[in-house]
């Protein structure tokens, strides 16, 4: 057995190293000590998601499956034969389990103060094993169309998806996550297959290990398994740029308005440093629509905004968006205000030094409160492409100036288009 040399990283902001090291057959492995916490959080996250219904395969060929195949096989993946399922071995070994697939990745996880190692080789299981029958498929639909059901009655999942599907029409970003009724019902065993032997590959992969664990048992754990050759995958295409639909409103059971102001880019994004990018266009439209904003406090003051309104960004190489959302008695006049507030929002009076310090305060002190919580660490980190981690945020914050932030601000806005989705009461 060769030992697999792990790399350290040290984040002197954290006061945390971490251990990183690419095994010969491609999988990424990173581990974060920490003794001071009982328990450990194992995640493997496979680059796979709900977008990945079209694809060029490795042999080539054009790919096309149905909506929500990513979800299904995410639910699929803990059988085993004799109806028996991998989130009971977890139990057995004391442990919980979950998964979760989003956009671009799925990812299973688990938490356990005893057993690491066994644990692990569930993990293991789950993404390298297929023993799925053509029954539980059949059996399996009706329960992901009552999960799709719960999710078409929540107005604010119905405004967030709403918006994303104006913001991208005609592509796998205007269909719920776990998929359409139609399209979870075109689900077939062969599809399922044909998505776990093209994207459950290690290559494909990466394993995130934090908490109280041996380090060397553990370094020792991934030597054994580190066999078999690195089998090459192919590059996932962005999102394909058809026009946006402006402006939509539907009527849902909800005491006030909701609504949703989504911008999306066009954009090149391929020589971006995209973690960098998302905290610097967050901290610029935390200073125009924040609640430290002046134009938040007006609003609040007046009763025509509350504590509802939220902020996503999403900013990778594939499709990058931003999504305001917020209930409102006056969606209209809010909306007016806050688009025409982006559109001019070099000019903005709430965008200054003094304003980004105070942010940069509040992201700081907001990442080194997560860091008490080993799910959000587990949940939240992810080797990106240029190297950079959740561990890097610190350094991006220091480093932050607000020419940076207005540079981003004119590359994402300037090329942008705006939409807008109301939810009105019955």
């Amino acid at each position: 057995m060769t030992r697999v040399t792990f790399q350290e990283k040290y984040y002197p902001a954290v006061k945390e190293t971490l251990y990183q090291a690419k095994l010969e057959n491609g999988l990424t492995v990173s581990l974060l000590p920490k003794n001071d916490f009982n328990e450990v959080y194992g995640v493997v996250t496979v680059y796979v998601g709900s977008v990945d219904t079209e694809f060029t395969a490795r042999d080539s060929k054009k790919k096309i499956y149905p909506k929500g195949i990513a979800h299904f096989l995410e639910h699929k993946l803990f059988e085993r034969e004799n109806s028996e399922d991998i989130m009971a071995a977890f139990t057995k070994l004391g442990a919980d389990s979950n998964a979760f697939t989003s956009f671009t990745n799925t990812s299973y996880l688990f938490s356990t103060s005893d057993n690491v190692a066994g644990c692990l080789d569930l993990l293991d299981e789950l993404v390298t094993s297929f023993k799925i029958t053509e029954e539980s498929v059949e059996r399996e639909k009706d329960i992901i169309q009552q999960e799709r059901e719960m999710y078409q009655d929540d107005p604010d999942s119905c405004l967030f998806f709403k918006t994303l599907a104006n913001l991208y029409p005609e592509t796998p970003l205007a269909s719920d996550i776990v998929g359409t009724e139609d399209s979870i019902e075109d689900i077939s065993l062969e599809d399922l297959r044909d998505n776990f032997d093209e994207f459950y590959t290690p290559v494909n992969s990466q394993i995130f290990l934090v908490g109280n664990f041996d380090l060397e048992l553990i370094q020792n754990y991934f030597s054994q398994k580190d066999v078999g050759g690195c089998i090459v995958q192919n590059p996932k295409e962005p999102i394909a740029l058809h026009p946006v639909k402006k402006v939509e409103s539907i009527r849902m059971d909800v005491a006030s308005p909701k609504l949703a102001i989504g911008v999306r880019t066009n954009s090149d994004m391929s020589h971006q440093d995209c973690y960098r990018y998302s905290v610097l266009l967050r901290a610029l439209f935390t200073m125009m629509f924040g609640w430290t904003s002046k134009r938040f406090q007006s609003l609040y003051e007046t009763g025509k905004l509350d504590s509802s309104l939220s902020l996503e960004v999403e900013i990778n190489r594939r499709f990058n968006f931003l999504m305001l959302t917020m209930d409102t008695k006056e969606p209209v006049s809010i909306s007016h205000q806050f688009r025409k507030a982006i559109q001019s929002f070099v000019t903005d009076a709430d965008i200054s030094e003094e304003h980004l310090d105070l942010i940069k305060s509040e992201i700081y002190g907001e990442f080194i409160h997560s860091m008490n919580s080993l799910e959000f660490i587990a949940t939240q980190y992810q080797s990106h492409s240029d190297e950079t981690t959740l561990f890097d945020l610190p350094k991006i914050i220091q480093e932050m100036t607000l020419d940076d932030v207005l540079e981003v601000g004119h590359h994402f806005i300037d090329n942008s288009e705006i939409v807008e989705f109301t939810i009105f009461p019955l």
